[in-house]
């Protein structure tokens, strides 16, 4: 009866709305609440089963590219990274299948010399045939007296020069054996920054085989050694004295370059160098048919520089003081002599070997040159013809 007089009482004062006991209004006020908890929760699992699939396509797709960019057989003979401690960054860098198909073509190289007393040095190289032909520095060779090379299984053999080019850094030599494990050489021009680098060489001498990786950290460098300039490949692979000789390898297992030089210093460290194995294959083949690279120009000149403060003490112009002239060469014909300054190549300012060097370079044996001689106060122009570095049996550096 109460609810009959409340709807009656509820409808003269709200008209036709309807109308709800309190209770009612409680009830629908917890449904409301059950259902928006409830469509927050199932967007939630909406958006969470979304994330899942989006993720898992990303894997797919990713390990998909991976495969189809990775170098056939990488996974047996190739470079593995893969992470070592979870989230904390740490790489680990698995080059077993590189060591696996290169370490038995690398050999150990013992130089002794005997002229004033015994003296020795170690470095490395790799067998490029199956008959013992092998390639290394030919800083490695040079002046020795003997040659010992030692293969991965223990064994020693003494080698012989083929050929050496000093300008290059490349020697060829040749020991009497035969099934030798050859390695394979890649293309250093396919060569990009960024990618793994593989070192095996015999550093101090007495670590045979020894691994060491990077990457590539630098193409086309040109580096000044031994007053040439050369344009090297860098590696941030470590390289100590010993590995000189030795390979750099890509992750395919392929040489990309000949392990040359390390600037070492406190101020900075990680800096090694290799010779580009497209630059040192026309020379390996030259030396193998010839023993030397033909056509290498030389002016048949040894001097040596004259820096600012020598210059300025001696009263001589910046250049190469000439200290020897070859007899037999042009220059010696058209009155090139010791104590002669030479400031100019092709009308260019040379203040050393160098750039004199560089500008020699760009002829070829036989080639007319014209050299700006300083004699007494004044400034010659001589011209003469270029002579082939491999007639001579004596080195001259310019």
């Amino acid at each position: 009866m109460n609810d009959d007089r409340n709807q009656t009482e509820y409808t003269q004062f709200y008209g036709g709305f309807p109308y709800k006991s309190y209770d009612q209004i409680l009830a629908e006020k917890r449904w409301r609440n059950r259902y928006r908890c409830g469509c927050f929760v199932l967007v939630l699992i909406i958006c969470a089963g979304l994330a899942l699939l989006t993720a898992l396509i990303l894997f797919s797709t990713r390990s998909i590219r991976e495969e189809e960019d990775a170098p056939d057989g990488s996974s047996q003979d190739g470079v593995t990274v893969q992470s070592a401690d979870g989230d904390s960054g740490i790489v680990v860098r698995d080059v077993r299948g590189v060591v696996r198909k290169c370490s038995e073509s690398v050999v150990g190289i013992m130089t002794e010399t005997y002229r004033n007393f015994s003296q020795s040095s170690a470095g490395s190289g790799f067998i490029i045939s199956e008959n013992g032909y092998i390639v290394t520095n030919n800083h490695v060779i040079s002046g020795g007296d003997s040659i010992t090379v030692a293969l991965e299984n223990g064994d020693n053999y003494v080698a012989y020069v083929i050929g050496a080019d000093e300008y290059t850094d490349i020697a060829v030599l040749k020991i009497e054996a035969d099934g030798l494990a050859a390695i394979e050489l890649g293309d250093s021009d396919a060569v990009e920054v960024g990618e793994a680098a593989v070192a095996i060489g015999n550093p101090t001498g007495q670590l045979m085989g020894t691994v060491t990786t990077g990457v590539i950290s630098g193409v086309n460098r040109n580096i000044m050694v031994d007053n040439n300039i050369m344009t090297l490949l860098q590696t941030d692979a470590a390289i100590n004295a010993g590995n000189s000789g030795g390979p750099l390898i890509n992750e395919r297992g392929q040489v990309v370059g000949v392990v040359s030089a390390k600037l070492s210093s406190a101020a900075y460290e990680g800096l090694g160098f290799a010779i580009p194995i497209n630059t040192v294959r026309p020379i390996v083949e030259e030396l193998i048919e010839n023993g030397y690279v033909s056509g290498r120009p030389l002016v048949g000149i040894s001097g040596r520089n004259i820096s600012i403060m020598a210059a300025a003490f001696s009263g001589l112009p910046q250049g190469i003081l000439v200290d020897r002239v070859e007899p037999s060469s042009d220059a010696y014909t058209q009155g090139i002599q010791t104590g002669d300054v030479i400031v100019g190549v092709n009308g260019e300012r040379v203040t050393g070997l160098s750039s004199a060097v560089s500008q020699r370079n760009q002829f070829k044996a036989g080639d007319t040159l014209t050299l700006s001689v300083y004699r007494k106060g004044k400034v010659y122009d001589v011209e003469i013809v270029l002579i082939e570095q491999a007639d001579l049996a004596e080195n001259y550096n310019f």
